[in-house]
């Protein structure tokens, strides 16, 4: 069998077709056309918060940044385990990233930020990232930065990385409505695909508004720029195939939730790979299907299982390896170790996930898993 990593959701042709037609004959492909309007008003309804459509869940999180006022200079709390966007976004921005650790789910530690905030008074920001779709714990995030705002007299500003999240929910309540700003990519690999794209969630209206003139070269009337901003619109091809995708979000997710929780039971039933933890009450895109290869094995299992799949026609990736304070470009900003970021990160294993999987497949890559298994025994 040949199973790719990601199969996206995307409309047939003859979804689409009169929407594209009438685009292409209006030559109104881009610059807030309705259907990008159209979008933004599905999302807004969607998440209870107005969003900003972008070119990019990358220029999302810069110009969010931006928009909130951070300094240039200013440290960002980041998980050092998240993709590689997450720290280029707070250079971009004018920051410089303070690496965090994570907790067994994968999702940013609370207690390393809250060490963190005390030993760093000129903390501008905080990224907390929904790591692979599952809510990182949003409530004490806020209780905890807020706090150490307060006790400065100063703002902190607390943004969730949501790249992985559209449809994601904890307790009832979902993301995109947590802390100043939630940020989504909508990239092919997402639940929610505009084949490229981002969007901005926020429940300041002032805020939105000031992203709607960044991303038009922070021009607000009559060409005259008053805020830093470069070209970052949405295309209404884009809008049109997130517009398709986002009227059947809730099917979607529906069918991940349980093709997910099914292929979690084969694997503890017949290997010995870990699991991330996912909690009951929440809602979680699976964006990425990752289990956990034993501690005192890794990091040359893996990397031997790796190759033992793909000869099998099974693609796989290491989600988030090397972490971005190993990385050559950003060893310059790492100041401590890591032990939990660095353990975790050296045992991912991210094997196919997508809605349209089928149980044969994920029976085949179990089955493969198990066999890899027993040859190493």
């Amino acid at each position: 069998m040949k199973i790719p990593l990601i199969n996206p959701d995307l409309p047939r042709i003859d979804q689409v077709k009169d929407s594209f037609d009438e685009i292409l004959k209006s030559g109104k492909i881009t610059n807030f056309g309705k259907f990008v309007r159209d979008f933004e008003a599905k999302t807004d309804e969607y998440l209870g918060v107005e969003t900003v459509s972008l070119s990019s869940g990358t220029v999302s999180l810069i110009f969010g940044l931006q928009a909130l006022g951070l300094q240039r200079g200013a440290k960002v709390i980041i998980p050092s385990f998240s993709f590689v966007a997450t720290a280029q976004a707070v250079l971009y921005a004018g920051g410089i990233p303070i690496f965090a650790e994570v907790e067994d789910d994968l999702n940013i530690s609370v207690d390393d930020i809250e060490r963190l905030l005390s030993e760093h008074d000129d903390v501008g920001a905080v990224i907390a990232v929904h790591m692979y779709g599952l809510p990182a714990r949003a409530l004490d995030l806020e209780r905890i930065v807020s706090a150490a705002a307060e006790r400065r007299g100063k703002k902190i500003s607390l943004i969730f990385d949501a790249a992985h999240a559209f449809g994601s929910a904890q307790d009832g309540r979902r993301v995109g409505s947590f802390g100043d700003m939630e940020v989504f990519s909508l990239s092919a690999t997402k639940v929610l695909v505009a084949v490229e794209g981002g969007l901005v969630a926020t429940r300041n209206p002032e805020t939105a508004n000031r992203i709607r003139d960044m991303r038009n070269y922070g021009i607000s009337s009559k060409y005259n720029a008053h805020f830093p901003g470069i070209n970052g619109k949405m295309s209404e091809f884009h809008a049109i195939v997130g517009l398709h995708n986002i009227q059947h979000i809730d099917g979607l997710l529906e069918t991940r939730q349980i093709k997910a929780r099914s292929f979690r039971k084969i694997i503890a039933e017949n290997t010995r790979f870990g699991l991330i933890e996912w909690p009951e009450g929440a809602v979680h895109t699976v964006k990425d299907f990752t289990i956990l290869v034993p501690e005192e094995k890794a990091p040359g299992y893996r990397d031997r299982l790796m190759h033992y799949l793909g000869g099998k026609g099974i693609e796989t990736r290491s989600y988030f390896y090397p972490p971005i304070h190993e990385q050559e470009y950003f060893k310059a900003f790492s100041t401590r170790k890591l032990p939990k970021t660095e353990s975790l990160s050296r045992r991912v294993l991210s094997l196919p996930f997508y809605t349209s999987i089928s149980d044969k497949e994920m029976s085949y890559i179990t089955e493969q898993l198990s066999q890899f298994e027993r040859e190493l025994s």
